[in-house]
């Protein structure tokens, strides 16, 4: 299975052959791309090449809904999506998220009896604290539930996870938590504002197994710390009964308001002292963590019903509706199966190219939380199947573009040195994935009109060339 790191940018990745379609599908469009040319002026030529130069928007496109593939989702993300929910088109999602605790800083060799006699410690209670952004995605008008669940193997600081990873958990949660979704609303620990954050109280018996171990090997580092704690898992388990329900958070994991609180009390102290004691442990670079994600498309669109169990097939049609979605969920595949027409005649040279996608509205009485991808990105496939970023995208993200138009509802790339490299024979005709940037830390997704699309959403390539003679 291919990999692929998203959090702002895109690296290569390499693709396993069942990915690239076969030519049977394509048999299915037997029709020329290229059959209008007009004389329309281009502002940008100058003036004694206007005569020479031809526009058309006949290109054929074909396209095809496929499962995304799994995302590496271990440490760097910006923010962690958490939540489940039931897109009223898409389906359901759920993402959770594994995690480790550490110590503070440098801490080392935790002594939470100050060197008197562990005996004396007792929990008090043990709290998982969960900082959040005040964005989010969906209605947060239904109540939600957390469960946590304790590792049983540890996980490794370096090592990479993936997004249909799961890791073996016991199977009683350590703790849960119903609670009402606010995003903007700080909540108040013994009468002070701490934040917008969840509070999630866990089993004392895991409070009182760390006061155990005080001034233990267990707690000497957070090395062997993370033996005796291997880790947490934090699952949203709110029942969906209706369409629309539920929505995805979006968590800072570093951020100062997420940590697990120990509250305890030393007997080695006087009262005065040793009652209301409290101890953070955070999640910081040295902590392991990674999101999962989870998708069920059987409530979805009956069109993306329709694409997922069909993905594999080369008989996939093209829909008039495409569709992408973050998360590691739905891309779609662009192809020009006869962009070669274009040389039949002789070579030409394109002056400009711009791949117009529109976005389907939803429909009226929708949830308007559920906003469109904000920007969308093609990923070239190259010659030995690799995902890399077209050529034009060297020109600047600004110029090669993918973001969201939000007067016109669409998305405008320029692929004019993408199309001329396969012209010459530089660049090999595989396609182009459109997938949504930022995948791993946002839950968005889009409709988007298909290559035959007849609502007026059609995808559309426009072509600026000159023939050379």
């Amino acid at each position: 299975m291919r990999k692929r790191s998203v959090i702002s940018s895109i690296v290569r990745v390499s693709v396993p052959a069942k990915f690239f379609l076969g030519a049977v599908a394509l048999a299915c469009f037997c029709f020329a791309s290229c059959k209008k040319d007009t004389n329309a002026g281009i502002g940008v030529q100058p003036t004694g090449d206007l005569l020479n130069v031809k526009v058309s928007d006949t290109t054929t496109m074909v396209t095809w809904v496929l499962k995304e593939d799994s995302l590496q989702t271990s440490q760097a993300l910006s923010q962690y999506v958490f939540g489940n929910y039931w897109d009223p088109i898409f389906g359901k999602t759920n993402a959770s998220i594994y995690t480790q605790f550490t110590f503070p800083t440098n801490d080392v060799n935790l002594d939470f009896a100050s060197g008197g006699n562990e005996l004396l410690l007792t929990c008090d209670s043990l709290v998982l604290c969960l900082g959040y952004e005040t964005s989010y995605y969906g209605d947060t008008t239904l109540p939600h539930t957390i469960r946590v669940y304790q590792m049983a193997n540890s996980m490794g600081v370096n090592t990479p996870y993936k997004s249909d990873t799961a890791f073996p958990c016991f199977p009683t949660p350590v703790g849960s938590k119903t609670f009402q979704p606010a995003p903007n609303t700080s909540v108040k620990i013994w009468g002070k504002p701490r934040g917008t954050q969840i509070r999630v109280p866990l089993d004392k018996s895991l409070g009182q197994l760390i006061l155990n171990n005080s001034g233990k090997p267990a707690l000497a580092s957070n090395s062997t710390f993370v033996q005796l704690l291997k880790g947490l898992y934090i699952h949203d388990e709110t029942p969906l009964n209706n369409r629309g329900d539920g929505c995805m958070l979006y968590l800072p994991l570093s951020d100062t308001l997420t940590h697990l609180t120990l509250y305890y009390k030393n007997a080695n102290l006087p009262p005065a002292q040793g009652d209301s004691l409290a101890f953070n442990f955070s999640i910081d670079l040295n902590a392991a963590r990674f999101a999962r994600f989870d998708h069920d498309y059987k409530t979805a669109d009956p069109l993306i019903q329709s694409d997922t169990a069909q993905a594999k097939k080369s008989t996939h049609p093209s829909q008039k509706e495409i569709f992408v979605s973050s998360l590691a969920g739905l891309k779609t595949k662009v192809e020009f199966p006869y962009i070669q027409n274009w040389i039949k005649n002789g070579m030409i040279a394109i002056n400009r190219a711009e791949l117009t996608i529109k976005a389907v509205p939803s429909p009226p009485g929708s949830n308007p939380n559920y906003q469109p991808v904000q920007r969308l990105m093609l990923l070239n496939i190259d010659s030995l199947g690799h995902e890399v970023l077209p050529v034009d995208y060297n020109e600047g993200s600004d110029y090669f573009g993918g973001y969201l138009d939000a007067v016109n509802n669409q998305y405008v790339f320029h692929l004019d040195r993408y199309l001329q490299q396969i012209l010459t024979g530089k660049q090999k005709n595989n396609g182009l994935y459109l997938i949504a940037v930022s995948s791993a830390s946002y839950a968005n997704r889009v409709v988007l009109g298909g290559a035959n699309n007849t609502s007026g959403f059609k995808m559309n390539l426009r072509l600026s060339y000159t023939k050379l003679h």
